[in-house]
C-alpha cells in the first residue's frame, strides 16, 4: 500500500493527530496557561493550521531554518529551543526582522556575540544545566548568570524573557 514512498515522509491519522491537538489545547486551557507546541516531529505546515485552529498563537522549533519556514507559513512568535548558532547571525536578523523572535544561549560569549551582532530585538532564554553537563549554564554560577544579565540589561535589542532548561531523558 505504502511501497512507493522511498524517502522520509510523515505519516499520521488526521483525526488522532486533530484530537490529540485538541486534548492539549483543552488542558492548556483548563489550567490557564499557554500552549507552545513544539513542531519539532511533524515539521508540517498543514499540521502547524491543525495547532492555529486550536488557538495556539506561538511556536517552537529546533533550528533557524525551521524557524524560517514558519515564518513563511504566518508564525509571527517563534522560540528557536536549541542553543542559537552565532555563525548565523544572518539569518537571525532576517528572523527577527519578521517575526517576535525567541534564542536561547547558554554562555556570556553568545549573549556578547548577539550583543554585538543584532539589528532587531529578540527575546532572550538563558537554559540552565540540570545536572547533567551537556549544555547550558550551571544554576550555582551566579557571577556568569550576574555578567549574562548586566550585558542584556545594557543592551536594547536583548530582552531577557526567562530561563529553560531540559533534562535530555
Amino acid at each position: 500500500m505504502l511501497d512507493h514512498i522511498t524517502e522520509t515522509t510523515l505519516l499520521l491519522d488526521e483525526n488522532k493527530c486533530r484530537l490529540n491537538i485538541a486534548m492539549m489545547a483543552e488542558k492548556a486551557a483548563r489550567n490557564s496557561i499557554r500552549l507552545r507546541p513544539h513542531f519539532k516531529t511533524h515539521q508540517s505546515a498543514q499540521v502547524g493550521e491543525w495547532f492555529r485552529e486550536q488557538g495556539a498563537t506561538g511556536i517552537t522549533v529546533s533550528s533557524l531554518r525551521m524557524a524560517l519556514y514558519f515564518a513563511a507559513h504566518d508564525w509571527t512568535d517563534i522560540l528557536v529551543a536549541i542553543p542559537v548558532n552565532i555563525r548565523e547571525m544572518a539569518l537571525v536578523n532576517e528572523l527577527a526582522a519578521k517575526v517576535q523572535l525567541h534564542l536561547v544561549a547558554v554562555n556570556i560569549e553568545t549573549v556578547q556575540a548577539l550583543a554585538e551582532g543584532l539589528q532587531h530585538p529578540v527575546n532572550l532564554w538563558l537554559k540552565i544545566d540540570t545536572g547533567y553537563h551537556r549544555t547550558g549554564i550551571l544554576p550555582h554560577s551566579h557571577e556568569q548568570l550576574d555578567a549574562i544579565m548586566a550585558l542584556v540589561e545594557q543592551n536594547d535589542m536583548l530582552q531577557f524573557t526567562g530561563v529553560l532548561a531540559h533534562d535530555g531523558h
